[in-house]
Order: structure tokens, then C-alpha cells, then sequence
């Protein structure tokens, strides 16, 4: 059979496709790419904003329409954020329990607790014909063996779904989970309530997961977490602040120009200089992190450590305390401010990216530009600039009124798009004519190759037969294209 793996969303939900490719592949199946050669289609969901849900129910409409016209049976499944509980279309047992809409995530006890139509999905589309939570990964082929009525796989060598291996797109490159869940509940955000409360995987599978990759020929590593900052937290108890999110009485750190050493306290920067040293492994990179449990030997560690990359995502949201604080975010842009400050003095060439929302319920005209102001003094590489929706179970949905009107965060959302727009032109400007190493990830068009630099430029590169996707390629980077830049081969 062929499957098509539909993903949406953040990085960390691909990082979860490459589990599920990894599932089906050993389980005998075909990846295919076009949703006309699919006898199985499932969707993984992200469900931060509202159109996001959208374009998967409109793409499992499309994807249905398209099955009619071939006439052919296709299974669809949806995993992911959007899913609470998971479940079977009643159609495949024979007396269907009442529905309820599970609100909140439920996990099931076992392979028997699989014949249920719980979810709330199973209530808004009647196209639907299984739900997975990401966490139960390894009911997956058991659930298509039920709809086959054939076995798929065995389910009996899937473990717990941080310890499922992943495939690679990029045989230069691996995502590697470490954390899962959050504990923060910002107001505008629901990850919380899709993936739970925060778990950390053991430093010993993460180091064994990265040392296999590395031999296969892995340079890079990208760290992921809903909060990398905090991982580990439940073996420092005493120096976890539960209440603030936050670490509290650390190690001072030490001054820039004294040698590497000394002890370290929080099991992040542990596991850092744990991965440093593993052979074969050129660049490791993280995210995501919160500025407001973001701790100084953290920072350091892109100094300190020669495989750290000199990049960071550090999600600012608003440039207004008032707002930060409405958004229920622990930090205050002072806060973020010292960061960045911290490492552009280190490297000015370092690179940020963050998130903002414009047009946050009760944001007046006065906070926003607080927000562009942070634009200017930030001077950011990049930036995901979000117009706010409502989402549903949110304490900003629930409690807070969307007094700004849709054109209003056009408008605002414009105006932060045309100072990221000049910021990134001036941080690309300052690597014309340096020569940089870059990894190449992908083809791009006109017989052109994709590559970034240890600080995340995006360089395109004209193809070399002699060069392939995973290689690392010292080029010089010679002019700039809108968002990104252009080298050649040195």
C-alpha cells in the first residue's frame, strides 16, 4: 500500500512525521507524494490558529473528491495538535458508543480502548477514519490493521513515542526531540492543552539517537522542545522555581575570557556539553526557547562550545510589558533585550529570529509601537509575525475581548513586516564577500542549490554535479536577493 504524510505546522511536527515515516517504511509501506497514488492519507495537525484547522479539513475535502474521481477507497487519519483523543470511526465497530467532544487530552489504556469515536473531530467531519495522538504513535499500525483487516507491522516494536527513531529527509541533518509538552499557558496559545504537560527524554537515549545519526554521517542536529530551557527540570527540583517557570540560584557566570570549566546547573547546558565532543557531529542547533527561563550558561554555551551554531530562536511576542503580561509571558522585553545584547557583544554577526503577535486583545496604538521600537533596537535576522486569532479554550479567548478590528492588524502587521524586511536587508549586508561554510538541505529552482551558514543565512548556490544534499560547502557569498543571499563555490 502507499501512504501520503500530510505535515502542518511547526518544526516540531516534522520532526514527529519523520517518526510515523519511519513507522510505515519498516512496516512494508510506500511513501508516495501526490495524493492521487495514496490508498492511506494522514494528516499531521497543527491547531495554533484557527486556519490552520481550516486547510486540513479543505485539504481532506480535496483529497476525498479526488479519491471519488479515481474511484478508489482512501483512508484518512489525522494525528497531531488537533487531535485529543485517539479513536476509530464508529463505521469499524460494530455498536458505536455515544459521542462526547473530548475537551481536554485523554490517552487510552490499551489496544481495546482503541474502538471509540470520542474525539471531536469525529463530530465536525464525517470524513474522517482514525485519530492519533502523536503520544500513542505506536498504535498506529494496529489501527490500520483494524481498517484492513489485514496485519500491518507490529505494533510490539514500538515503544513510548519518544523513544520511536526518525527517518531523514536530510541525511546532513536530524531533528532530535528532547522535551515534550509545556507548562507555561500563555494566554493566546493551546499547546498546552494538545500536548500536554512538559517530559523530558533521558539524556542517555537523546546522546545514543544523535551518536547513531552522527555515524551514519549526520553534521547537524537541531535540539527540540515546546521550552529546550527547561528540560530536565524534574531532576532539579530544588533549584526549579515551579511557580515562576524559571531557574532560580545558579552558578554567577563567569567572565568572557576565562577557559571553559567550572560547574554547571541547569541539565540543558549539561546535555550540551555532553553532545559537543561526539564524533563526526559539526553543528548543533535548538528550539524552542522562552526568554523568561533562558539562563546565561545557556547563552554562553554558543561561545564555548565549538559545535554550537551562532543562532537562536527566542520568541519576544510583544515589545509592551503590559501586553507580555496579558499574554501571561513571564518576561519583560527589558529581559529579552539583555539577551540579544549579550550575544550580538559576543558575535555581532549572530543571528535572531523571534515571534511576535500584533493586535493582541487590548493592544492600543501606544504598545505596538513599544513593539516597533523593539524592531529597532533588536535589529532581528528574521522574524514570524502573526496576526492574532481567536482559538478556542484559550484564556485570551475566554476572558479577554478582540477589540482590534482585522484591518487594524493589517495594517500593524504591514508595518513590522517593512522594518523586518530593512533589518534583514542590513544583517545580510554584513556577510557580503565573507566566506562561510554552508550545509546544503535542498534543491532549489533553476538548477540552483540550497544551503545555510552556521548562523542560518539562507545562501543559493548554482548545482554541482560534485555536490549533493547533506554536504557542507565553503562558499563566498557574493550578493544579496530579498530575504536571502547567493554565493559561489569557493
Amino acid at each position: 500500500m502507499n501512504y501520503l504524510l500530510k505535515t502542518f505546522g511547526c518544526q516540531m511536527n516534522y520532526a514527529d512525521s519523520e517518526k510515523i515515516n519511519m513507522i510505515l517504511l519498516q512496516s512494508g509501506l510506500r511513501k508516495v507524494l501526490e495524493c492521487g497514488e495514496a490508498d492511506i492519507l494522514i494528516l499531521n495537525t497543527c491547531s495554533v490558529r484557527q486556519k490552520w484547522e481550516d486547510r486540513v479539513y479543505g485539504y481532506i475535502r480535496d483529497a476525498r473528491a479526488l479519491a471519488l474521481k479515481q474511484n478508489k477507497t482512501l483512508i484518512v487519519g489525522i494525528t497531531g495538535c488537533m487531535v485529543r483523543k485517539t479513536g476509530l470511526h464508529g463505521r469499524f465497530y460494530e455498536s458505536e458508543r455515544k459521542r462526547k467532544a473530548v475537551k481536554n487530552i485523554e490517552l487510552i489504556h490499551n489496544e481495546n480502548s482503541l474502538f471509540n469515536s470520542d474525539d471531536k473531530i469525529f463530530g465536525v467531519t464525517d470524513t474522517i477514519d482514525f485519530t492519533l495522538r502523536i503520544e500513542e504513535i505506536h498504535y498506529l499500525t494496529k489501527i490500520l490493521s483494524l481498517i484492513k483487516g489485514m496485519e500491518i507491522g507490529n505494533d510490539a516494536k514500538w515503544n513510548e513515542y519518544l523513544q520511536v527513531k526518525q527517518s531523514q529527509d536530510n541525511p546532513g541533518s536530524a531533528n532530535i526531540i528532547i522535551q515534550t509538552g509545556c507548562d507555561n499557558f500563555c494566554s493566546f496559545c493551546i499547546v498546552p492543552y494538545t500536548r500536554g504537560r512538559e517530559k523530558s527524554r533521558p539524556q542517555k537515549d537523546i546522546l545514543r539517537e544523535i551518536e547513531e545519526c552522527a555515524a551514519s554521517g549526520t553534521k547537524e542536529i537541531t535540539l527540540l522542545g515546546q521550552n529546550v530551557n527547561s528540560y530536565g527540570k524534574e531532576t532539579r527540583k530544588k533549584l526549579w522555581n515551579s511557580e515562576e517557570l524559571k531557574w532560580m540560584n545558579l552558578t554567577p557566570p563567569r567572565p568572557a575570557n576565562t577557559p571553559q570549566g567550572g560547574e554547571y546547573k541547569t541539565p540543558f547546558r549539561e546535555l550540551l556539553n555532553t553532545i559537543n565532543p561526539i564524533k563526526g557531529l559539526d553543528r548543533i542547533r535548538f528550539t524552542s526557547s522562552n526568554p523568561h527561563d533562558m539562563t546565561r550558561d545557556i547563552l554562553s554555551a554558543h561561545f564555548e562550545l565549538p559545535a554550537m551554531c551562532h543562532y537562536l530562536h527566542l520568541a519576544l511576542q510583544s515589545g509592551s510589558d503590559e501586553v507580555l503580561q496579558n499574554m501571561n509571558r513571564k518576561h519583560t522585553f527589558e529581559d529579552f533585550r539583555l539577551q540579544i545584547e549579550y550575544l550580538r557583544s559576543r558575535d555581532p554577526l549572530f543571528s535572531i529570529s523571534t515571534d511576535i503577535i500584533v493586535g493582541f486583545p487590548g493592544e492600543t496604538e501606544e504598545q505596538f509601537q513599544e513593539t516597533v521600537r523593539a524592531f529597532e533596537i533588536c535589529d532581528f535576522d528574521f522574524a514570524f509575525i502573526a496576526r492574532y486569532s481567536p482559538r478556542r479554550w484559550t484564556r485570551a479567548t475566554d476572558t479577554l475581548e478582540d477589540t482590534v478590528s482585522m484591518k487594524e492588524k493589517a495594517r500593524r502587521w504591514d508595518v513590522l513586516n517593512t522594518l523586518l524586511y530593512q533589518s534583514v536587508q542590513r544583517r545580510n549586508e554584513l556577510m557580503l564577500g565573507k566566506t562561510e561554510e554552508i550545509l546544503i538541505s535542498e534543491k532549489g529552482k533553476d538548477e540552483q542549490l540550497i544551503g545555510r551558514t552556521r548562523n542560518f543565512k539562507e545562501v543559493y548556490i548554482n548545482a554541482n554535479e560534485n555536490i549533493k544534499i547533506g554536504d557542507l560547502v565553503t562558499v563566498k557569498i557574493t550578493e544579496m536577493d530579498r530575504w536571502v543571499l547567493k554565493g559561489e563555490v569557493a
